[in-house]
C-alpha cells in the first residue's frame, strides 16, 4: 500500500450485550453519493426516456 493516501483505520469495537456478540468495524470517513442529483443531472441531459420508437 502506498503511505499517506488510505484513510486512518482504528480499532472499535461494538458489543451487543443483549446477545452476548462482539465484532470490529471500520470507522474510517465515507463518501455519501448524491444518487438523486445524479438522476437529475441525467434526466436533464437525456430527457425522461419514454418508449422507444
Amino acid at each position: 500500500m502506498k503511505p499517506g493516501i488510505h484513510p486512518e483505520y482504528r480499532p472499535v469495537v461494538f458489543r451487543d450485550r443483549a446477545a452476548d456478540h462482539a465484532f470490529p468495524f471500520y470507522t474510517g470517513t465515507q463518501r455519501v453519493l448524491d444518487t438523486a442529483g445524479r438522476v437529475e443531472r441525467f434526466e436533464r441531459r437525456y430527457g425522461r426516456g419514454g418508449s422507444k420508437p
